[in-house]
C-alpha cells in the first residue's frame, strides 16, 4: 500500500525542481550561535530568535521508552495537549490558550498542520529518529511560514556526523512493540541517513464505563475494544555540498502508513470500524550564497505533503458518519528567502506560494481548494550593551474555492511583530508585541475526520498579543541554575474555538471576542555529571468577553487553568570504555480540570501522574543503550479531549545498539 501511494505521488514530488524545507538553513544558523555553559550542562532553550519565549527538548527525553510527542510537549510551560486514547490515536497541541490550528508543527522543516487539517496530529511524529524539539511559546520565528499567535513547534532530525549502523527494539504494556533499523554516513560537508521502523499495539487497556450516568452503581470496568494499530515509517535524509561557494542541497523524504481500529464512543463502542492513514512528505533545500563574501544567502525551497485517510464502518457503529469515508489532503509550497547579514543588522526578505486541496468521498462528495501567497520583511539589530531588537511585517492572501465560500483574498491586513531583549550579565528581559489574522482552515470549514466536524459559517479571527519575560541564570559553584518567567496577554476577535456535540464529536465555532491572560514559569538546576532538575508551571485564565453571552460560564473550552511538571534525574557519566552513562529519573505532572462545552456542563477532571525511568549506556563505539520506564505509577484515572480514557499504568523497555 505504501509503495503504491508513493508511486501515485512521485510525479508531484519529482516535478518540484528545488524542493525542500526551509528548516535546515535555520537549523544551521541556530547551531552557529553557541551558548556558553559549564562542562556537562545542557542547552535549555533554542537560539533561533533570542527575543522569543522558547524551550528546547533534548534527545534524552525524546528517546524515552513509550514516549510520544503529546506526552513530551505536555511538560513544556504554556503547552497543553489533547488526546483521544492511546499513543496511536489523534493528539494535538496548543500554546498559551490558542487552538491547535493556531500552532504550526514542523517536522524536518515541513509544516504538518497545513490548511487542510488545521491541527497537526502528534501521534504521527516519529520521535525515534529525532535529535531535538524546539517550542516557541509566544510567536513563531520570522522565517516560519505561519506567524500566528500560537507560537510554533519544531521537531528536528539529527543529521549524522559519522558512519554507523543503528538498530533498536521496544516492548511495552497493552501489546506495544516496535523495531527500527538505520544506516548513517557522515563526512565533511556531506551526510545521509536512511531508517525504517515498524510498530504495533493492541491498546486493550481497561477503562471505567459509567454508562453515561452520574450513578456510581452502574459503573463497570471494561477493556477498550477495537483499538489495535500497526504502522510503518521510512525516512531518508541527506545533505550535499555544492562546489566551493558554501552552497549545499538538503533532501528530506518520509513515508508513513498506519492501520488501526476506531473505538467510537465509550457508552456504545464501534467494534468493526477501521481507519487507514498514509502520508508522504518530501523536499529539497538549495542554499546558495549571493556572492563570494559571507553575509548574503539565498534559500530556495519547496514542500510536498499528502495525507490520505480511509474509514470503513460496516456495522455503522459510528452512527454520525457514513459507512465509508475517504479523505485526501495535499499541499505543495514554494518559497524564497534572502538573508542579508552584517555585524549589527540582519534582514530577511521572503515570498512564498502554497496550493492546498481537500477531497472527500462519503455520504456526500466534497472538493475544496485554497491558494496562499505571502510576502514578508524582517529586520534584526544587535546593538551595543547587549541590546537586541527584531521587527517583522507579513501580508498574506488566502483564496478558497469551495462550498459557501466567497472568491478573493479572505484577509489582506498585515501581521506585525516587534521584539526586544536586553541583557545585564546573567539577567535579561524579553518582550514582544504582535498582531495576527487567521482564516479558517479547510478542515475547520468542512471537517475531515471521524471526530472533527466542519462549520461553513466560520469567519477569520484576529488578535493582539503582548508578553514580557525575565530570565536569570548563574553558575553557583558546580551547580548551574536558571529561572525563566513570562507573563502574557492576548485579545481575540471572532476566536475559533471547539465544542463537543451530543454524539461525542467536536465542531469549531466563532466565540466572538475573548481574552487570555497567563503566566509561565520554568526553572532548572544542573550539577555536572551528577544530577539535574527542572520545574515547569503554567497559569491560564481564558475568558469569553462577548457582551451578549447568555451562558453563566465564560471559560473557553478545553483549556486547563493550571498545569505543572517537576522532573528529577540522578546520573553518572564516567565515559569509560565499559560504562558511558547510568541514570534514574522521576517526573510528577499535574493538569487541572477543563470544560468541554461553552455552557460549562461537561467537565474533564484534573489528573496527576508520576513517571519513573532508568537509563544504562554501555560502551562507546560500538555502544548499547538500555532504557526502562513506568508511566503513571499509581494508575490514576484520567480522561482527555472528548472524555476518552487515557492509558493508566504502563511499563516500557527498549534497547538500541550502534556500531
Amino acid at each position: 500500500m505504501l509503495a503504491r501511494a508513493f508511486a501515485a505521488k512521485l510525479a508531484l514530488v519529482s516535478g518540484a525542481g528545488l524542493v525542500g524545507s526551509w528548516g535546515w538553513p535555520a537549523l544551521a544558523q541556530a547551531q552557529s550561535e553557541p551558548e556558553i555553559l559549564a562542562p556537562g550542562h545542557k542547552i535549555t532553550r533554542p537560539l533561533r530568535e533570542p527575543t522569543l519565549a522558547a524551550t528546547r527538548i533534548d534527545a534524552t527525553e525524546l528517546s524515552r521508552p513509550g514516549a510520544n510527542a503529546a506526552a513530551v510537549l505536555s511538560r513544556v510551560p504554556g503547552v497543553q495537549v489533547s488526546e483521544t486514547g492511546s499513543a496511536s490515536d489523534l493528539s494535538t497541541a496548543s500554546v498559551r490558550g490558542a487552538t491547535s490550528a493556531q500552532t504550526p508543527v514542523y517536522l524536518a522543516g515541513v509544516r504538518l498542520n497545513d490548511d487542510l487539517t488545521g491541527s497537526a496530529d502528534l501521534s504521527l511524529i516519529p520521535l525515534w529518529m529525532l535529535g531535538r524539539a524546539e517550542v516557541y511559546r509566544g510567536n513563531a520565528p520570522a522565517d516560519a511560514d505561519r506567524l500566528g499567535i500560537g507560537g510554533a513547534i519544531y521537531f528536528e532530525p539529527l543529521l549524522p556526523r559519522t558512519n554507523r549502523l543503528r538498530a533498536g527494539a521496544q516492548l511495552g504494556s497493552f501489546g506495544q512493540h516496535a523495531g527500527w533499523l538505520g544506516a548513517e554516513v557522515g563526512r565533511a560537508g556531506d551526510s545521509a541517513l536512511v531508517a525504517f521502523r515498524a510498530a504495533g499495539a493492541k491498546n486493550d487497556y481497561p477503562y471505567l464505563d459509567n454508562a453515561g450516568t452520574s450513578n456510581p452503581h452502574d459503573d463497570r470496568l471494561l477493556t477498550r475494544p477495537n483499538a489495535d494499530s500497526s504502522e510503518r515509517d521510512v525516512w531518508a535524509i541527506g545533505r550535499t555540498s555544492l562546489g566551493r561557494r558554501r552552497a549545499r542541497l538538503t533532501t528530506v523524504f518520509n513515508a508513513f502508513e498506519r492501520e488501526q481500529g476506531v473505538t467510537g464512543l465509550l457508552a456504545l463502542p464501534a467494534l468493526t470500524a477501521r481507519s487507514a492513514t498514509t502520508r508522504l512528505l518530501a523536499g529539497l533545500t538549495a542554499e546558495v550564497p549571493c556572492s563570494s563574501t559571507p553575509g548574503c544567502d539565498l534559500v530556495l525551497t519547496s514542500q510536498a505533503i499528502t495525507t490520505r485517510t480511509r474509514l470503513t464502518d460496516p456495522d455503522h457503529g459510528l452512527s454520525w458518519l457514513p459507512q465509508s469515508l475517504d479523505a485526501e489532503g495535499s499541499r505543495f509550497a514554494e518559497s524564497a528567502r534572502l538573508w542579508l547579514k552584517g555585524s549589527v543588522f540582519r534582514a530577511l526578505l521572503g515570498a512564498s506560494l502554497e496550493f492546498d486541496r481537500l477531497l472527500e468521498d462519503g455520504a456526500t462528495t466534497l472538493r475544496a481548494k485554497r491558494s496562499t501567497g505571502s510576502a514578508r520583511v524582517a529586520l534584526f539589530a544587535s546593538l551595543p550593551d547587549e541590546l537586541e531588537l527584531s521587527s517583522l511585517a507579513l501580508v498574506t492572501c488566502d483564496a478558497t474555492v469551495g462550498p459557501q465560500q466567497s472568491q478573493g483574498c479572505a484577509d489582506l491586513r498585515p501581521e506585525l511583530r516587534l521584539g526586544a531583549r536586553k541583557r545585564w550579565g546573567g539577567f535579561e528581559l524579553r518582550s514582544n508585541l504582535g498582531r495576527y489574522a487567521r482564516v479558517p482552515t479547510l478542515g475547520e470549514l468542512y471537517g475531515i475526520s471521524a471526530l472533527s466536524q466542519g462549520n461553513w459559517g466560520l469567519v477569520s479571527e484576529r488578535g493582539l498579543a503582548w508578553d514580557l519575560g525575565a530570565r536569570y541564570e548563574a553558575l553557583l559553584g558546580p551547580v548551574w541554575a536558571y529561572l525563566d518567567a513570562f507573563g502574557f496577554a492576548r485579545h481575540v476577535t471572532d476566536l475559533i474555538a471547539h465544542r463537543r456535540s451530543s454524539v461525542g464529536t467536536v465542531q469549531p465555532y466563532n466565540v466572538g471576542s475573548a481574552r487570555v491572560l497567563g503566566a509561565e514559569f520554568e526553572a532548572g538546576a544542573q550539577f555536572a555529571q551528577h544530577a539535574r532538575a527542572s520545574l515547569a508551571l503554567t497559569l491560564l485564565d481564558p475568558r469569553v468577553t462577548t457582551s451578549d453571552v447568555q451562558l453563566a460560564n465564560d471559560l473557553i473550552p478545553y483549556q486547563s487553568r493550571i498545569a505543572g511538571s517537576l522532573y528529577l534525574e540522578g546520573f553518572v557519566a564516567p565515559q569509560s570504555r565499559v560504562l558511558a552513562r547510568a541514570g534514574l529519573d522521576a517526573r510528577l505532572s499535574h493538569r487541572g480540570s477543563r470544560l468541554a462545552d461553552p455552557a460549562g456542563l461537561l467537565l474533564l477532571p484534573a489528573s496527576t501522574t508520576l513517571d519513573l525511568g532508568a537509563t544504562l549506556r554501555l560502551g562507546r563505539e560500538p555502544d548499547l543503550s538500555l532504557r526502562a520506564a513506568v508511566d503513571d505509577v499509581f494508575d490514576a484515572r484520567h480522561f482527555d479531549f472528548i472524555g476518552y480514557p487515557v492509558p493508566g499504568r504502563s511499563v516500557y523497555c527498549s534497547a538500541e545498539a550502534s556500531w
